[in-house]
């Protein structure tokens, strides 16, 4: 029998782990910050620093992938057992949610996101990364991103022909 990893399409499981491997960059950049500090006495003025901006990107790319893939979280005890004239009313309040969460982060959002880009906002620290003048930007087009993957996945489940209809209508 096979698992959903074995049936994962190979570039999707490539992209995947490309994204997901800044979190092992954080574990290792976390472990020698600790013995740079707790051993030699000699923390490091970056690694929190480094290990926030990572971390804020694995954020938001997982995000727009799992949007992609259509792969997010529903209460599936619920929503499996109810006729899909019922699922596409939960797909519609689900996509009225996200389109207003989204829509608001990136109207409201934008002009934040926009003067930490220009004037190359930093992070006011001892290493002073960019940090603002990337993050910002990128979750206005993270939050543009996932709006237009929730509504095409709205409409491609309308589409799609459920063979469980028949036995519960």
């Amino acid at each position: 029998m096979q698992d959903d990893a074995d049936r994962e399409p190979r570039p999707r499981r490539t992209l995947a782990a490309w994204f997901a491997a800044p979190l092992l960059v954080i574990v290792a950049i976390t472990l020698y910050e600790v013995v740079a500090r707790y051993v030699f006495g000699r923390p490091t003025a970056w690694a929190n620093e480094l290990s926030l901006f990572l971390s804020a990107f694995v954020f938001l790319v997982s995000g727009v992938y799992v949007m992609s893939q259509d792969d997010h979280l529903r209460i599936s005890v619920i929503y499996d057992v109810v006729p899909r004239r019922v699922r596409r009313i939960f797909d519609a309040v689900a996509l009225s949610c996200t389109l207003v969460f989204c829509g608001g982060l990136a109207w409201f959002g934008f002009p934040t996101s926009w003067r930490a880009l220009v004037t190359w906002e930093r992070f006011g620290t001892a290493w002073n990364p960019p940090i603002p003048a990337v993050i910002k930007p990128l979750i206005v087009v993270v939050a543009v991103a996932m709006a237009l993957f929730a509504i095409v996945n709205f409409v491609r489940g309308g589409r799609r022909r459920d063979p469980t209809d028949d036995l519960i209508a």
